[in-house]
């Protein structure tokens, strides 16, 4: 058993235990079986009537008794399994929320989603169902040996043997089958990534009929996947058939042990049955457990990758609790000097950028599209770090403020705002409480709603998938309403009225150039007429970039 599988298993050593404790009795009866076997025909064949009858009644009990047991301890091991995959989940999550921007966006989401779907179910399908499999084989194994010791000793002795043979020759194949894991755990994290690329543009190649390429991709990632498979398979196939040649070797071998020491009159022919049973329990058990424990130790390359994600972003959870209770205050001066940054170093986005924003007063910045604006905003609010330079908040380096801190002082609104699959109050509170007051002002403040009755209502409105139940508008009004009621001193605001109808639009953007505890640096293309005199400066991006 690898170190990670022990350290969930006892994680849950309670519902494990009652587990292990069931499959137990299951074995103990199992054997208890091939001894009223054996008696059974030893009865038969002294023809004694009474004692037959009485071995076929407790066959019949002790196969009832047994299905009953098998019942129970499938249906609690699939619990027990279950709850272990939500804490590895748990430990998974706790891994990307100890992300920080630039590194969650790096990957692709389909790779996160096989994190917690393949590489799970790759774990309880290969780990924890084997692991209960194996604890099976072992008392099955342990009270087979003891029973075959009570026949005779040297039964017991060659079974343990052949026992041993059988479970040190498969593993030769240890290593390949954690490469061939290892292969396949990256390869699933690339057919999510390839299929959702190629599916999420549906609408794209549909208006160009186009959607033969969606078939193709699928077709593509589906091939290159497939070979991990079939090398996976080809790596266990080898153990399993090391283990079955074992296995038949040996249970043939030991009745004809026993045939010849029947022959000798020191056991019964009953013993015959009996050993053919039991035999069978421990070689089939001993055969197919180094397949199982190959299979454990596979998916240790799972979490290994799991571990390396984990050194790279520790978590630091009584640091971020506390820096979550620490009260912000609203940055005097935001200043930027000589600041650069590129995604690709070779072609960078922003060039010696220098300006200073101050405390309480509103900023537009104008520029085409593709200039920069975006991103600069980006690097304003810490989401991207890697740059040159310097920005200074409130005369303090930015890259000192923790994220959480920053998140108390600025917010950036992008221009195509996310929504969680609930209601517009929980879209609203995320992690937070407000009251109900606080979210219909709010929603009055956004023009969301057009009086306090409606905005009562809609606050228990479902935003359908991903927020598909909202136009384009309240969806960035749904946003600014998420910066508003946290009462954030700095708002960045990329395009956040794009989408909203003109009137609503000036409205809301009248009411953030009016409020004078906020700053507000605002990205347009489109500026309204009725709101640009407001702003206290007007910037030209391709200016302030130094094209």
């Amino acid at each position: 058993m690898t170190k990670h599988m022990r350290k969930y298993l006892l994680q849950h050593r309670g519902e494990v235990s009652v587990n292990i404790g069931l499959l137990m009795v299951i074995e103990a009866l199992t054997v208890l079986g091939s001894v009223l076997n054996a008696n059974l025909l030893n009865a038969l064949i002294k023809g004694q009537l009474q004692q037959f009858l009485v071995a076929v009644g407790l066959l019949m009990l002790d196969w009832v008794v047994i299905a009953a047991l098998n019942y129970g301890a499938s249906v609690h091991q699939e619990k027990v399994i279950q709850n272990i995959d939500i804490s590895i989940r748990q430990d998974v999550a706790d891994i990307l929320i100890a992300k920080d921007y630039e590194s969650y966006n790096s990957r692709a989401m389909g790779v996160y989603e096989s994190w917690v779907n393949n590489d799970i179910q790759t774990i309880n399908v290969q780990g924890l169902q084997n692991f209960f499999t194996v604890v099976e084989g072992i008392f099955g194994t342990a009270f087979a040996l003891a029973t075959l010791i009570a026949y005779h000793w040297s039964l017991a002795l060659s079974a343990l043997i052949l026992a041993g043979l059988i479970i040190v020759a498969p593993k030769v194949f240890d290593q390949r089958i954690m490469q061939a894991n290892t292969q396949l755990t990256h390869q699933n994290e690339n057919f999510v990534d390839r299929t959702q690329d190629v599916m999420g543009v549906f609408n794209l190649l549909y208006a160009f009929q186009a959607l033969r390429l969606l078939k193709q991709g699928i077709i593509a990632a589906s091939q290159t996947l497939k070979q991990s498979y079939v090398n996976q398979r080809r790596a266990q196939s080898s153990v399993q058939v090391v283990g079955f040649l074992g296995n038949v070797i040996s249970q043939v071998m030991l009745m004809g042990l026993t045939g010849i020491l029947a022959m000798m009159k020191l056991v019964s022919i009953g013993t015959l049955s009996a050993v053919g049973s039991l035999s069978g329990n421990i070689f089939n058990n001993l055969g197919n457990m180094s397949t199982y424990l190959g299979m454990m130790r596979g998916v240790t390359p799972i979490f290994e990758k799991f571990d390396l994600e984990r050194a790279k972003f520790p978590t630091e959870p009584d640091q971020a609790a506390a820096a979550v209770a620490t009260t912000a205050a609203v940055p005097d001066i935001i200043q930027v000097h000589d600041l650069s940054f590129g995604y690709h170093t070779d072609h960078p986005i922003l060039r010696h950028v220098s300006y200073d924003f101050e405390q309480g007063k509103k900023y537009l910045i104008l520029g085409e599209s593709g200039g920069g604006k975006s991103t600069f905003l980006k690097v304003l609010t810490g989401y991207l770090t890697n740059y040159t330079g310097e920005i200074r908040l409130a005369g303090k380096s930015l890259k000192d403020y923790s994220t959480n801190q920053l998140g108390q002082q600025l917010l950036y609104l992008d221009q195509r705002p996310q929504a969680l699959t609930t209601t517009v109050r929980e879209n609203l509170q995320l992690a937070d409480a407000y009251s109900d007051d606080d979210l219909v002002a709010v929603l009055l403040a956004t023009k969301l709603c057009p009086d306090r009755e409606r905005a009562v209502a809609f606050l228990d409105q479902s935003v359908g998938d991903g927020g598909s139940d909202l136009s384009g508008g309240q969806l960035q009004r749904l946003a600014l309403a998420r910066g508003l009621l946290r009462h954030v001193g700095v708002i960045l605001l990329d395009e956040g009225t794009s989408a909203v109808d003109t009137a609503n639009a000036v409205k809301i953007e009248r009411d953030l150039l009016e409020n004078p505890a906020l700053t507000l640096i605002m990205i347009s293309h489109t500026p309204h007429a009725e709101t640009q005199p407001l702003f206290d400066e007007t910037i030209q991006f391709a200016e302030l970039n130094g094209k």
